[in-house]
């Protein structure tokens, strides 16, 4: 290991201490350098990985996002089109239609899972890592992360893109289908979303929460 890699490590400010996700072990992270990983030292699962640039990554992913989740919901992700009839549908209008049917818990369903939790995920992101990037952390944003995290399994928009497959593959023979340009943005935005899954590291941004005391005063 280089003297530049040795000082980049001595820079680092120790993680505070984190409990094993699986045995419950409770352990001081060491200051790790970019992409190194720290493992449980009794069962040897990944407890955080150092990953370079994760607050503005995850930013840059979390804009791109928004702006292919508000074409998704601008334009028809579906046309269908039989005996000269067509029918379009969106993404809001698949929960609306499942209302106008008296389907209402299903519709609510549909409604937050493939609306309202994705856009808060995205809305929410932006702002917690704007505050962090602008210093301007406060009393709510720890909660709000908090809140984030516990929502992230409500965001079900890979299941609705295998029932439009499905749909597509069951109609494909009795009608037209055409493909909005939502459809492609929303195979973009499930895209971005893993993406900014994979880059936002939490542990950083409870460090940089702790770190600012944003609450103080």
């Amino acid at each position: 290991m280089n003297s530049n890699n040795l000082n980049h490590i001595a820079s680092i400010p120790p993680i505070s201490r984190l409990a094993c996700p699986d045995c419950d072990l409770i352990q001081t992270i060491p200051p790790l350098a970019d992409n190194e990983v720290a493992h449980c030292i009794r069962c040897g699962t990944t407890l955080f990985k150092q990953q370079k640039n994760s607050i503005n990554r995850s930013l840059a992913f979390a804009i791109t996002g928004l702006i292919l989740f508000i074409i998704s919901n601008l334009f028809p992700l579906l046309s269908l089109k039989a005996v000269g009839l067509t029918q379009e549908s969106s993404l809001l209008s698949t929960a609306f239609a499942l209302f106008d049917v008296n389907q209402l818990l299903l519709g609510i369903v549909i409604l937050l899972t493939t609306f309202i939790f994705p856009a808060t995920t995205l809305l929410g992101t932006i702002y917690i890592l704007m505050q962090i990037k602008m210093n301007r952390i406060n009393c709510y944003t720890a909660p709000l992360f908090r809140f984030l995290r516990s929502t992230d399994a409500w965001g079900m928009l890979e299941i609705f893109l295998l029932a439009i497959l499905v749909a597509v593959v069951k109609l494909g023979d009795v009608a037209d289908m055409i493909y909005g340009v939502s459809l492609y943005a929303f195979c973009l935005l499930i895209l971005s979303l893993s993406l900014l899954s994979y880059s936002l590291n939490p542990q950083d941004v409870w460090n940089k929460l702790r770190d600012s005391n944003g609450c103080s005063g």
